[in-house]
């Protein structure tokens, strides 16, 4: 499967906000994993787990609400059509005004305050909004 199948992940979290479920299924893909697992962590979601059980793997997102809102918000970070490399400098300066900025890096995928706190920048994929 394409890694770039992580980018629809914002578009189903924003489509099922008008049905309020409480998990969402997504298509199996690396990339989105690695972003769940950010979010996870961040809290703002209850969690996830893989559905292998039919001849395409899955994912499932359990999403979470405070007072019937769902906390998550996604939307995929487009600079000029092409991926631009941040770095700790242009995170420090630019990205404190975010909620959550995920970021594709030498060691992985996670937040910006991660990778300011190692030091290290990276790709933008997703702001938290």
């Amino acid at each position: 499967m394409n890694n770039k199948s992580f980018f629809n992940l914002p578009y189903i979290i924003k489509t099922s906000k008008q049905n309020k479920p409480s998990i969402v299924k997504i298509k199996y893909c690396k990339k989105s994993l690695d972003i769940l697992s950010t979010l996870l962590k961040e809290g703002y979601i209850r969690g996830y787990f893989i559905d292998s059980s039919r001849s395409m793997k899955n994912i499932l997102i359990l999403l979470k609400y405070t007072n019937d809102i769902n906390l998550l918000s996604l939307k995929t970070i487009r600079l000029n059509n092409q991926r631009k490399f941040l770095s700790v400098k242009d995170l420090k300066t630019n990205f404190t005004t975010f909620n959550l900025l995920i970021i594709s890096t030498k060691k992985g995928v996670m937040s910006h305050l991660d990778a300011i706190n190692l030091n290290i920048g990276g790709f933008p994929l997703l702001n938290v909004i």
